[in-house]
């Protein structure tokens, strides 16, 4: 799809809304976040050494939002969402975006669907591996950590419509407009959520991280995730593939997760694994290929509708490889945590 043509949904919900009166608006605006610390032992990077050491950490990334809506009237409305990332352990900002996770500003009509700008979630990270589809929600030690394959999660300068609900089903379209060197990337998003059930397939393109406006034509993700709720438990999966790595378009990496919730207690068990292939991720050099494998189980105990504390038992994995695909090395390490959550 030409990226002229995209511009036309923001258009039309823009036009579906110019003829509601500001008297008849109401809005809301929130403040959300998370601090979520655990004491863990166990290896901090496999692929430098097995030794393992006692550290404090964050056991998810500490959060600090804001979210807001405004009834236009007439089945019209405007949201926002900004949503801050920080150290719980120290402080500091979680890498050089302040708004890391989310930045930006939307328009929706219950017949149309709706539209955000700004800085978001790729079609992948947003639907495909979402964490629903996790175990853990994608958070604690325990967790699979990213389920995502080499594509990027976050994209800027991007324009994401999403259709009503329909039998349960959703489509979204997405594109991010090219900026400071980074192409323009392009993507879908296929969901389903009915009852127990809950399926989405998501497919993008974008610039390679790898080998940068190098690539011939980008890389492309393909990605498949669901889960069912069947009461006294409670599978989980995800799948993600991304193609024409490297300067010679000849990479891919695939990860797999398998998870589950297990009622017990006042809280769930959580139990998760994560296997991870990269394959000539360079092109023709080997020197990067790596296995890794992680395994984890784990208890979340509620102490309220707020406050949590989450146990965590690892089991890591780690294989790489060399230029002439002999093994370079091979690592192990098993690690736990206890931590404490706190949503406000």
């Amino acid at each position: 799809m030409k990226q002229r043509n995209w511009a036309v949904v923001p258009g039309v919900l823009v036009a579906a809304c110019l003829h509601v009166g500001v008297a008849q608006a109401q809005s809301s605006v929130a403040v959300y976040g998370r601090i979520d610390l655990g004491v863990r032992h166990g290896p901090m990077d496999l692929s430098k050494s097995e030794d393992s050491v006692s550290y404090m950490d964050d056991s998810s990334r500490a959060r600090l939002g804001f979210t807001g809506k405004e009834d236009l009237g007439n089945g019209n409305s405007a949201f926002f969402q900004l949503e801050h990332r920080f150290n719980g352990t120290d402080g500091n900002v979680d890498g050089p975006v302040y708004w890391k996770d989310k930045a930006w500003v939307g328009l929706a009509n219950n017949a149309i669907g709706q539209v955000r700008l700004g800085r978001m979630s790729s079609p992948q990270d947003w639907k495909g591996v979402n964490g629903r589809f996790e175990a853990f929600g994608g958070d604690s030690y325990a967790s699979n950590g990213s389920r995502g394959a080499r594509s990027a999660a976050k994209w800027d300068h991007t324009v994401y419509y999403e259709t009503p609900s329909l039998g349960g089903f959703s489509v979204g379209l997405a594109a991010a407009a090219p900026a400071n060197d980074i192409k323009a990337a392009r993507g879908f998003h296929l969901d389903y959520a009915g009852g127990p059930l809950t399926l989405a397939t998501t497919y993008q393109t974008e610039q390679d991280p790898l080998s940068g406006a190098s690539s011939s034509d980008g890389i492309k993700t393909l990605t498949f995730g669901g889960s069912y709720d069947l009461g006294f438990i409670k599978p989980l999966f995800t799948w993600a593939r991304t193609d024409d790595l490297g300067a010679s378009d000849s990479g891919r990496q695939t990860v797999v997760t398998l998870g589950a919730r297990i009622p017990a207690g006042p809280g769930e068990v959580r139990v998760s694994y994560r296997r991870l292939k990269d394959d000539m991720a360079n092109g023709s050099s080997r020197a990067s290929d790596r296995e890794g494998a992680r395994l984890g189980l784990g208890y979340h105990y509620p102490l309220s509708k707020r406050t949590s504390v989450n146990l965590s038992l690892v089991r890591d994995q780690l294989k790489a490889f060399e230029a002439d695909g002999t093994l370079k090395y091979k690592r192990a390490g098993t690690g736990y945590e206890v931590a404490l959550r706190h949503n406000f």
